[in-house]
């Protein structure tokens, strides 16, 4: 008997992480809604598949069941978050389950939205639907801390990166690159799946960087970029002012120039004001002003006092730190041993995982 139990755990894990990944094809581009993953299955065999649409409508359970040349009568649907089950801009999607006859629903976590908080399983037990969730709970809980956090406290999702030699150092006088094509190529992945990302003016001073997504195919996933730039120092002639197809660029600053501003505005680039706190602008205000514009997950490239600022305040979900397996030694400048040391600390008794990247390693630090 228990052999059969665990097969059948078994079977709705495997299922389950098709829809993780189908929802993972989304992340950080829902808008307002969460990405969710869904899976049709009819005796054991997929027939159907979907995720969240592209700015969050229409929803996964939609897509997989709207395929007119299939049955779904005794069907099996796996979501990795509870259906809808209010009406909004569009029907419920449970009520679009029981019209296409689907017998038995299994999803991963509970929506924590208060319009469709455990209230799937009840009205789809009424409907004589059978329904079970907290499958692969460990794996839901890790893919919507994002989605926790925006719905249930006043912060966002934050996510940080920092590229080194094999000796910690971040830049030397001889190479643009510190690591090769497939990191750099993660970091663009890593910012088509945040719907924001910020730097500051250093940087942009530094680096001169564009900061969207160049993965072919990829490129309406670059995220909104927003900019520390407390005195307005960065000049109009900056490649991050001058390139603004896909999304939009905001400016946090404190110190009026009605020049620049003017500008700015020009470009279409929006300043915001943020007041000062002990010398800086006042971080919680900044997160307070991504949040109210609608952004949830924040993917951070700055340096190294920015990121030491950052753990330092418990700002951080998310690390990924990225190096080379070249040791920059008397020709490296700007050590960030300190800064990692640091998160090593943070992360004792937590989570981590490493990644080969052909002679490059990343290793994601789950911070918080």
């Amino acid at each position: 008997m228990s052999t059969r139990k665990d097969n059948t755990k078994s079977i709705h894990k495997y299922f389950m992480k098709l829809a993780f990944n189908q929802a993972s094809k989304i992340l950080g581009n829902t808008g307002e809604n969460p990405a969710v993953g869904c899976v049709i299955v009819k005796k054991n065999n997929v027939i159907s598949l979907g995720h969240t649409n592209y700015s969050g409508r229409p929803h996964a359970e939609y897509k997989a069941l709207s395929d007119k040349k299939l049955s779904y009568n005794d069907t099996v649907l796996y979501s990795t978050l509870e259906p809808c089950s209010h009406y909004g801009k569009t029907q419920p999607c449970t009520s679009i389950i029981k019209r296409k006859n689907v017998k038995t629903v299994i999803f991963s976590q509970l929506d924590p939205d208060i319009r469709s908080y455990d209230r799937a399983k009840k009205y789809l037990n009424s409907k004589k639907i059978k329904t079970f969730y907290n499958v692969c709970n460990k794996d839901g809980k890790s893919f919507y801390k994002d989605y926790f956090i925006k719905k249930n406290t006043n912060k966002i999702f934050i996510t940080s990166k920092l590229a080194t030699s094999k000796d910690y150092f971040i830049t030397n006088k001889y190479n643009k690159y510190i690591t090769n094509m497939y990191s750099r190529g993660r970091v663009h992945l890593l910012r088509s799946n945040h719907d924001s990302i910020l730097t500051t003016s250093k940087t942009v001073l530094s680096d001169n960087p564009i900061l969207n997504c160049r993965i072919p195919g990829l490129e309406k996933y670059s995220p909104s970029r927003f900019i520390l730039d407390k005195k307005l120092s960065i000049k109009i002639s900056a490649k991050i002012f001058n390139n603004n197809k896909f999304k939009k660029t905001y400016v946090f600053y404190n110190v009026d120039n009605s020049n620049k501003l003017r500008k700015l505005k020009s470009l279409k680039i929006i300043p915001i004001k943020i007041n000062l706190k002990n010398n800086l602008m006042d971080f919680n205000e900044i997160i307070h002003q991504i949040k109210r514009l609608g952004y949830s997950r924040l993917f951070v490239e700055a340096g190294i006092k920015f990121n030491n600022f950052l753990l330092k305040n418990n700002y951080i979900d998310e690390f990924y730190h990225f190096y080379s397996n070249i040791y920059f030694k008397k020709n490296g400048f700007f050590s960030a041993k300190l800064l990692i040391n640091k998160i090593n600390r943070s992360m004792k008794n937590k989570r981590k995982i490493k990644t080969n990247l052909f002679n490059d390693n990343l290793i994601k630090y789950f911070v918080k």
